[in-house]
């Protein structure tokens, strides 16, 4: 173990041998960090964070501090990060609110410099967060998305995965899995193919999305008519479509529909969606 002699972890803080902790560090009596783990200088851990083995935290990360949200009474919440993701300058990720609740970090992320995950977000594996993104509270984001920078997403939004959001975009709704999308309001912009084909997604596979994608974004259809012909259809036995039709029905904010491209009135992040 490698700790500065400026850091400060209290009694009964669990550091890894092979950890490396740097100047000026504090860690927490709940505290927890696994093998590998490289801590940054001034970085602070605090409440009930458990950190998985390979993560590296840049200078000034502040992981586990309570909740923004005047519910937050003190009770024990949680902080639980996977393996090998890397938290650059300023990053913070927040305690669940409400007793027992957590927020959850996966495995291989990467959170550039001053994003944000607030309390009981649920981030999957090999995302991307640009400089600056912000998740509300309760934000769910899947695999392999890319959030470009000053993002923004609403509280309770699910963002599906291999999506790429354009920067400075303002999510309000949910958005579907292997899509593009930019803008304030936001606007679907076409299918991330490029994303897809990047991590090893079959043409097959692929050739079946963009049927979907057609069906669902350049038919008149509303959501539930395009739902009930895409399972009639042959693609939808492949597994990404199936995927991509249970996010639609399980979503509760309703999907983001409108395109650049939707005929009608642009009223708004709502206008037009179904």
């Amino acid at each position: 173990m490698t700790i500065h002699p400026t850091a400060v972890i209290a009694p009964g803080a669990q550091v890894h041998p092979s950890a490396e902790v740097g100047p000026y560090v504090t860690v927490g009596p709940h505290v927890t960090v696994g093998q590998g783990c490289v801590i940054g200088a001034h970085s602070h851990l605090e409440g009930w964070t458990t950190i998985g083995p390979g993560n590296k935290l840049s200078p000034h990360v502040a992981i586990g501090c309570p909740p923004q949200d005047l519910k937050y009474d003190g009770q024990p919440s949680f902080v639980k990060i996977g393996s090998n993701n890397c938290f650059r300058e300023f990053v913070t990720v927040h305690l669940g609110e409400g007793p027992g609740s957590e927020t959850v970090i996966g495995e291989g992320n990467l959170f550039m410099a001053y994003c944000h995950i607030a309390h009981n977000c649920h981030v999957g594996n090999l995302n991307i967060f640009a400089n600056c993104t912000t998740l509300a509270g309760h934000v769910h984001i899947g695999d392999r998305a890319v959030l470009g920078g000053f993002t923004g997403i609403h509280q309770f939004c699910h963002v599906g995965s291999y999506v790429m959001i354009g920067g400075l975009s303002k999510i309000t709704k949910d958005v579907p899995p292997y899509v593009k999308i930019d803008g304030n309001p936001a606007r679907i912009i076409g299918l991330n193919g490029v994303g897809l084909k990047r991590n090893g997604v079959s043409r097959e596979t692929i050739d079946h999305i963009r049927a979907l994608y057609r069906l669902f974004y350049r038919s008149q259809l509303n959501v539930k008519q395009a739902l009930a012909e895409l399972a009639t259809r042959p693609e939808a036995a492949d597994p990404f479509v199936q995927e991509f039709m249970t996010f639609v029905k399980s979503s509760k904010r309703g999907v983001y529909k409108r395109t650049r491209d939707s005929s009608g009135s642009d009223r708004g992040p709502d206008a037009g969606d179904l």
